[in-house]
């Protein structure tokens, strides 16, 4: 189905009057018809992710990352709990398997990748795989997203805990 539909018989008979031969006609107007199949229409990239989208995204983040730099780090907590008391927090090692800045700018990289790769292919079948990408990567950053809230928020009951227990040895 043609997107911008034509009079396939009009057309000829303005290229015969225009002095090209009616096959030629006719095989001019098939190609143009082709053409208008294998459009990229505005219902094919409604799945995608818009730049606002990348941009919420990365502002949530930066937002994460800053929540994360006001936790307490391993030498303010010694002031107030023992090394024994402090095996039970997460450590450097445990926090390794979350998205670092450097992972952060390697999936905005992929990102960029993507978005050349939608500007240099037109097709359904590219658009597709794609997608499928871009729902893949989104579906690791909330996995990894949530593992790490899940991690503030034990370490947050656990130094809750510690110091309402330290308070009744003030």
């Amino acid at each position: 189905m043609s997107y911008y539909p034509i009079d396939t018989h009009a057309t000829v008979r303005e290229f015969e009057a225009a002095g090209i031969a009616t096959r030629q006609a006719e095989a001019i107007v098939k190609a143009m018809t082709w053409s208008r199949n294998d459009l990229v229409t505005k219902e094919d990239l409604a799945g995608f992710a818009t730049k606002e989208d990348l941009e919420r995204i990365n502002s949530r983040l930066d937002s994460l990352s800053a929540k994360m730099e006001r936790f307490a780090t391993k030498a303010y907590l010694e002031k107030f709990a023992t090394k024994e008391d402090l095996k039970r927090f997460a450590t450097k090692e445990d926090l390794e398997r979350f998205a670092t800045k450097e992972d952060l700018e390697e999936l905005k990289s992929r990102v960029d990748s993507l978005s050349a790769k939608m500007e240099r292919y037109a097709t359904k079948e590219d658009l597709v795989v794609i997608r499928a990408e871009m729902a893949a990567m989104k579906s690791d950053l909330e996995k990894q997203i949530s593992s790490a809230v899940n991690k503030m928020m034990i370490c947050m009951i656990t130094m809750s805990a510690l110091i309402v227990g330290m308070m009744k040895y003030l």
